[in-house]
């Protein structure tokens, strides 16, 4: 067993928030489109990686701030995320199997289309804040902090949509009874496309994140989608808090794992958390019989 030193536990809890937090950017999407339109995008996990790579060409192709190139990666996916609502998920709507056909199929087109583009080498993207902090001796990397903060803000911001807004409130009774919203004059069309467009919104930015972070590569997006699933599973279905704390929990035991007992291990300690979870209580941490 690897020997764990302090500076070692800090910087595995500091990478375990980081990772915790772009997990649950990709799994708030992945809820919130399952919750509406009762469809599992099995795509998502490829506009993850899209968006990340559409940062990566404003940042290192054509030499946009990174910020900017965030901002620009949001907007675009967001667009794609109503296109594919409109056209390809929303006649598909409640109807399980051609809905998987079409979202793995959208995969599969997304992940060549970036083959094409930007070929099979990995790619890295500028950090979103370079250089470390000294906390207390700690050494911690600014672009770990700045991903949790961004994330942070970015969940802090949905939330306030979701609990103080028209809209959002229209979204929380659709996700509730989609029939009774209808009654209520709820348009469910609408509100199909708007978690659509801020779910691939937020997939975008995780990409972002983890690019500034790890590398890129074409295939980036099937690792995101398990671990947002895992993520819903673990928190129970259709809760926002069960998200957050599922994805922190999924985060510090990659963050922590491989420390502690070495990479082997990490592999299936999320295996693990997932089953005892399904056994134990199969709605999830926070979800309702």
């Amino acid at each position: 067993m690897p020997e764990l030193s302090g500076s070692a536990l800090v910087q595995g809890l500091i990478n375990g928030f980081c990772l915790g937090w772009i997990y649950i950017l990709i799994a708030l999407g992945l809820t919130l489109i399952l919750s509406i339109m009762n469809i599992m995008q099995f795509a998502h996990g490829d506009v993850y990686m899209l968006g990340a790579f559409i940062v990566y060409y404003f940042t290192v192709i054509s030499g946009l701030n990174i910020f900017l190139a965030m901002f620009i990666s949001m907007i675009v996916v967001a667009t794609l995320g109503l296109f594919l609502e409109r056209f390809l998920f929303r006649p598909l709507m409640g109807k399980l199997l051609p809905s998987i056909c079409v979202a793995i199929g959208l995969g599969l087109i997304l992940q060549t289309s970036v083959v094409l583009g930007f070929g099979l080498s990995v790619k890295h993207v500028p950090n979103l804040w370079p250089g470390v902090v000294d906390i207390m001796n700690w050494v911690i990397p600014k672009d770990r902090l700045a991903a949790i903060f961004i994330s942070l803000g970015l969940v802090s911001l949905l939330y306030l949509l979701l609990k103080r807004t028209r809209y959002g409130q229209a979204i929380i009774a659709s996700a509730q009874n989609r029939e009774g919203a209808v009654l209520q004059g709820i348009n469910p069309n609408l509100m199909s496309a708007m978690v659509m467009a801020i779910g691939s919104a937020l997939a975008a930015v995780g990409g972002a994140l983890a690019g500034g972070i790890f590398m890129l590569n074409p295939f980036m997006g099937g690792m995101a989608l398990i671990k947002g699933i895992v993520i819903i599973v673990l928190g129970g279905m259709g809760s926002l808090l069960g998200v957050v704390v599922g994805g922190l929990i999924l985060g510090l035991s990659d963050g922590l794992v491989p420390l502690a007992f070495g990479p082997a291990p990490a592999l299936i300690a999320p295996l693990i958390i997932i089953i005892l979870t399904l056994v134990i209580r199969p709605q999830g941490l926070f979800g309702h019989e």
